[in-house]
């Protein structure tokens, strides 16, 4: 099974160029699947361009967007799709890579590499890593900094990311982007005292 999907992703970039990668990481649209234990798959739309990265989750219609500041802080806006509003969280600093890639540089890094393939945008990199219950094995695309597939494995059962597309047509990024932060946001502090004010209102 895991074949299979690393050969869809071959599929996927056949038509690029054999040599050193002319595609940048850094703009560029992600579509993914999330199963566990062979159920359903859920949906994730990974958008970044440079500094802004938004993980769009369709079943659920939120989008979180993170955009990383030069103080090596970020800013983080969850917005929901039912309501066209968002709330904006308290200042982070936290792995920033995580959620511009969905995978942490570190923890990439405490993970052993088996074998590469590939060249340029056509590079694949498998990683492993015995885990305290269980293992983890990722295949990894080292130029366009995506995962490409993701498995689980542990006593409860299994988790599974599969990349199934991904587009770098900026233009399409850049829109999405700009239609998601037209939309007006409320800081979650002052959501909090709106809510404290009704709650009293409502007691009295």
């Amino acid at each position: 099974m895991l074949c299979h999907r690393l050969f869809a992703f071959l599929l996927l970039v056949s038509a690029l160029p054999a040599h050193a990668c002319g595609l940048s990481p850094s703009t560029l649209v992600a579509r993914y699947t999330i199963s566990e234990n062979d159920n359903g798959a859920r949906p994730l739309i990974l958008w970044r361009a440079n500094n802004q990265v938004v993980q769009q989750r369709p079943d659920q219609r939120i989008s979180d967007y993170w955009q990383w500041l030069r103080d090596g802080s970020f800013t983080h806006t969850r917005y929901y799709q039912d309501y066209d509003r968002g709330v904006i969280m308290p200042p982070q600093a936290d792995d920033w890579s995580r959620r511009w890639q969905l995978f942490a540089d570190e923890a990439l890094q405490q993970m052993t590499l088996q074998s590469e393939s590939g060249e340029g945008c056509k590079r694949v990199e498998k990683y492993h890593r015995t885990l305290k219950e269980g293992d983890l094995t990722v295949w990894w695309s080292p130029d366009l900094k995506l995962v490409v597939l993701l498995d689980r494995r542990k006593s409860s059962g299994t988790t599974t990311m599969k990349l199934i597309d991904f587009d770098t047509d900026s233009k399409k990024v850049n829109q999405f982007l700009s239609e998601l932060q037209s939309l007006p946001a409320t800081p979650l502090a002052e959501l909090l005292e709106q809510a404290k004010f009704i709650d009293a209102v409502l007691n009295r």
